[in-house]
C-alpha cells in the first residue's frame, strides 16, 4: 500500500524534481530535503471548475501528486467553487466571465470521477474552497489585502500588457491571488503544485502562511504543455487538447491528429507513466520515427483512461479507417432522407457553412458509399453514408 512510509532513493527524487517540474521554491534543494526527512507533507492542487471537463493539462499536476502519494506523502485536491466564481486572470488579455453557482455546481459534478482515473478514491482529500472564502467578512477582507501591495499585483506581466493596450482591469482580479494564497492559510498547508503560470499565485500563498502562520509552504511549478510552433499553451481554451470524460476512439484520434510530432516526447514525460528512463533513452528514436511513436503514445494514454482492452480496439479502428481507408465499425446516424448533400452537410456540422460544404464538394472531398460526389442538389436516401474528408461520416436515416 502506497503512502505509508516517506521513501524516496536518489532516482525517485531526480525524477520527482525535473520530470514535471519547472520551478520549486524556495529551492530545488531546500525542497527535496524537506521531502525525504521524514515528515509527511500535505500537497495540494487546486482546480478550478470553470468547465466540466478535466483536460490532459490537468493530468501533469495530477501525476506529480501521484508521484508525492507514492513516496509516502498526502495528496490535497482544492475544487475552487468559490474562486470559479470570481475568475482566475492568470494569462488573459480580457476579464473572465463570471460564472454562477449553478455553472459551478454542474461544471464541478463529474470532476471527482476524472480525478479517480489518476488517483486512486482514498489516496487525497477533497476540500471545496468556498468552505472558508464564503464565510469572510469584509473586514477580514480588507485584513488580509494588507499584506500584499499593489505595486506586487500590478508588475504582472499581463497587467502591464492591459495598460498598455488600455485593456480594463477589474479589482476583483487583484484580489483572486489573494483569495487563492487565503486557501493555503486556511489549510496550513505544507506545498501546492500548480502549472507554471500559477506561480505568482503560489507564491502569495507562500508569503500569506509565512506572515500569518511563520511557515513555509513549498511550491512546485510544473511545466505547461506548450505547441511547438505557435508557442501558445495547449489548453482548453486554446482548442484541440485532449479530455480525461473523452472516448477512447477520441483520445486516440485526438492523438494523432492534435499533438504535434515536435510534442511526442514531452507528452510521454508529462502525461503518462511511461518509464522515464525509456523516455530518455529513446529521445532521438521518437525524433526519427514520430508516427511510430504517436501511434505509441495514442495507445498509452487511452490505456491509462479506459484500459489495455479499449486501447487495443482504438487502434484497431484507426488503422481501419485511417491507414486501410475503411468504414469505422460505428457510425453515427442522422435524419436526412430527401435533403441536398449540401444541406445535409450543413444542417449536421459536416460544414460550418454552406459555403464551406460546396468548397468541399468541389474539392472532391466528399463522397456517399464511398463514391465522391461533387453535385451540390445531390439527393440522400435513407442508408446512404455520408463521408467528409478523411474521420467525417455520416449515416442518413
Amino acid at each position: 500500500m502506497f503512502g505509508t512510509k516517506i521513501i524516496i532513493d536518489e532516482e525517485q527524487g531526480r525524477e520527482l524534481m525535473e520530470r514535471r517540474l519547472e520551478n520549486s521554491f524556495p529551492s530545488k534543494e531546500e525542497v527535496l530535503a524537506k521531502l525525504k526527512s521524514g515528515s509527511k507533507l500535505k500537497v495540494y492542487l487546486g482546480i478550478d471548475p470553470t468547465g466540466p471537463d478535466l483536460h490532459l493539462g490537468h493530468t501533469i499536476p495530477l501525476l506529480f501528486l501521484k508521484q508525492l502519494w507514492k513516496t509516502g506523502h498526502a495528496p490535497v485536491l482544492v475544487i475552487g467553487d468559490f474562486t470559479a466564481r470570481i475568475g482566475d486572470p492568470t494569462g488573459k488579455d480580457a476579464t473572465r466571465k463570471a460564472l454562477t453557482k449553478n455553472e459551478v455546481k454542474d461544471n464541478m459534478k463529474n470532476y471527482l470521477s476524472q480525478v479517480h482515473k489518476i488517483l486512486p478514491k482514498g489516496s487525497f482529500e477533497v476540500k471545496y474552497n468556498s468552505s472558508w472564502l464564503s464565510k469572510m467578512s469584509f473586514e477580514n477582507v480588507v485584513n488580509l489585502a494588507s499584506h500584499v501591495t499593489v505595486q506586487q499585483m500590478i508588475a504582472r506581466d499581463m497587467f502591464q500588457e492591459r495598460i498598455k493596450d488600455e485593456k480594463p482591469i477589474g479589482l476583483h482580479e487583484f484580489l483572486y491571488p489573494l483569495m487563492q494564497g487565503y486557501d493555503s492559510v486556511a489549510m496550513k498547508i505544507d506545498g501546492e503544485v500548480g502549472g507554471n503560470d500559477q506561480t505568482f499565485n503560489m507564491l502569495v500563498g507562500r508569503d500569506l502562511e509565512k506572515k500569518l502562520l511563520n511557515k513555509d509552504k513549498l511550491v512546485f511549478a510544473t511545466r505547461l504543455l506548450v505547441d511547438a510552433e505557435s508557442g501558445k499553451k495547449m489548453s482548453k481554451t486554446e482548442g484541440g487538447l485532449i479530455s480525461l470524460s473523452d472516448s477512447a476512439q477520441d483520445i486516440y484520434g485526438k492523438t494523432m491528429r492534435t499533438v504535434p510530432d515536435e510534442m511526442i516526447e514531452t507528452v510521454f514525460e508529462l502525461c503518462t507513466e511511461r518509464d522515464w528512463t525509456w523516455i530518455k533513452d529513446n529521445k532521438e528514436t521518437i525524433k526519427n520515427s514520430p508516427l511510430k511513436f504517436k501511434k505509441e503514445l495514442a495507445f498509452e494514454l487511452v490505456k491509462m483512461y479506459h484500459g489495455e482492452k479499449e486501447s487495443k480496439k482504438a487502434m484497431e479502428e484507426w488503422e481501419k479507417v485511417f491507414s486501410k481507408k475503411e468504414m469505422p465499425s460505428e457510425i453515427q446516424e442522422a435524419p436526412g432522407e430527401g435533403m441536398k448533400l449540401v444541406d445535409f452537410m450543413t444542417e449536421h456540422a459536416l460544414a460550418t457553412s454552406s459555403s464551406e460544404a460546396k468548397r468541399l464538394l468541389d474539392q472532391g472531398a466528399v463522397s456517399v458509399n464511398e463514391e465522391v460526389v461533387k453535385e451540390w442538389g445531390c439527393l440522400l436516401k435513407s442508408g446512404d453514408i455520408v463521408r467528409v474528408g478523411s474521420r467525417k461520416f455520416l449515416k442518413v436515416v
